[in-house]
């Protein structure tokens, strides 16, 4: 029986490792990795779909004047993703930067403060590895 066993085993073995995915071969994207994160741990619901990052950027821009700091946490993060998946993880870098002087600017509070689920969506961004 155990002979049996492992020369299934053999055989389904490298078929899996044929049909899953190279790891090393995917780009990293920490945007959309804590984005989707983010939803599936419910922490947030997945904002309506945007036709681009400008619509986004103006979707998050509403929702901090209506105060819906949820609301402007999922679009800040959903303008991310669309952006380093457009345009490059340096850019979406240099955006970050500029959303959080506009939250922190608007709010007139830190970002951990002034809109706390924005740093819960993305604390825990994946480092990119040069090869």
């Amino acid at each position: 029986m155990k002979s049996k066993y492992w020369s299934v085993l053999g055989l389904l073995l490298p078929l899996q490792l044929m049909a899953s995915p190279a790891t090393a071969a995917s780009p990293c994207r920490p945007y959309r990795g804590n984005y989707e994160s983010a939803i599936a741990q419910g922490l947030i619901a997945r904002p309506s779909l945007v036709n681009n990052a400008w619509q986004s950027w103006h979707l998050f821009q509403v929702a901090m004047h209506r105060n819906d700091r949820i609301e402007a946490a999922s679009r800040a993060a959903q303008y991310l993703v669309i952006l380093s998946e457009g345009s490059g993880t340096e850019q979406a870098h240099q955006a970050r930067q500029s959303l959080e002087q506009e939250m922190v600017g608007y709010y007139q509070q830190p970002v951990e403060v002034a809109l706390p689920m924005f740093e819960v969506i993305l604390e825990n961004s994946p480092v990119c590895i040069a090869n």
